[in-house]
């Protein structure tokens, strides 16, 4: 009963060591793969040019409208006109549909809210959705061939994106400021890009809007910062 309970313990950690060594090496291949494609050097440039756009386009823009510009004539519109659901919904069609309103207006909304991080994080998930709706429009789309080429032609240059980085430009699409992201999700529809992948890589999308978030309304400080640096 012993020598049989150590056998089959033996045979057990066989198969789990045959297991993990094949894991290692399907991750060494595919590191490998990675780096015969430099997908690590469009990774790291990628996110240069996002912290780049950042700081160049979008903290100018946050002192200007915190020294410069009062955005609560704004804020002020937007809450006696339009309810919290209504504004959502509006948030969630244009994330699904080409991205037609600018998602800072939303952000800068999330400002009269006492917890602006749940909204933020709010607004994240339906954008995270969105891209979702976006991904079967890319379905639907490819099932109609004029329509498909036309589309195809108009996102090209995303589609060749799609197939050559895959889910790295997933990433870098839901992080940089200003991307199309609806667009681009709809080209890795159109490529035939897996969902689940999709679906994995697309998370960025949330952690974009809660950081953009952070900063734009200033729950970390930008006074007590550049006392700081003084």
């Amino acid at each position: 009963m012993i020598l049989c309970t150590l056998r089959i313990k033996r045979i057990s950690l066989q198969i789990t060591g045959a297991y993990m060594r094949n894991i290692l090496g399907r991750l060494r291949r595919h590191h490998d793969s990675n780096v015969t494609r430099g997908l690590y050097g469009y990774m790291w440039w990628s996110g240069l040019k996002i912290l780049l756009a950042w700081f160049v386009i979008m903290v100018p823009v946050i002192l200007i409208a915190k020294y410069f510009i009062d955005l609560d004539p704004l804020i002020r519109y937007i809450t006696n006109n339009f309810s919290n659901l209504f504004v959502l919904l509006i948030f969630l069609a244009s994330e699904s549909i080409l991205g037609m309103i600018p998602p800072d207006i939303f952000i800068i909304w999330t400002a009269k809210f006492q917890s602006p991080l749940f909204f933020l994080t709010l607004l994240g998930v339906l954008s995270y959705i969105g891209g979702i709706i976006s991904y079967f429009i890319g379905r639907w789309i490819s099932q109609r061939p004029k329509i498909n080429a036309y589309i195809e032609k108009a996102l090209e240059k995303y589609i060749t994106m799609v197939r050559k980085w895959g889910g790295a430009f997933i990433i870098i699409s839901a992080l940089f400021p200003f991307s199309p992201f609806s667009m681009v999700v709809i080209a890795v529809s159109m490529f035939k890009y897996p969902f689940k992948y999709y679906l994995f890589f697309g998370i960025s999308r949330i952690v974009r809007f809660i950081v953009q978030g952070i900063i734009y309304l200033n729950i970390l400080n930008v006074d007590t910062f550049f006392s700081i640096i003084k």
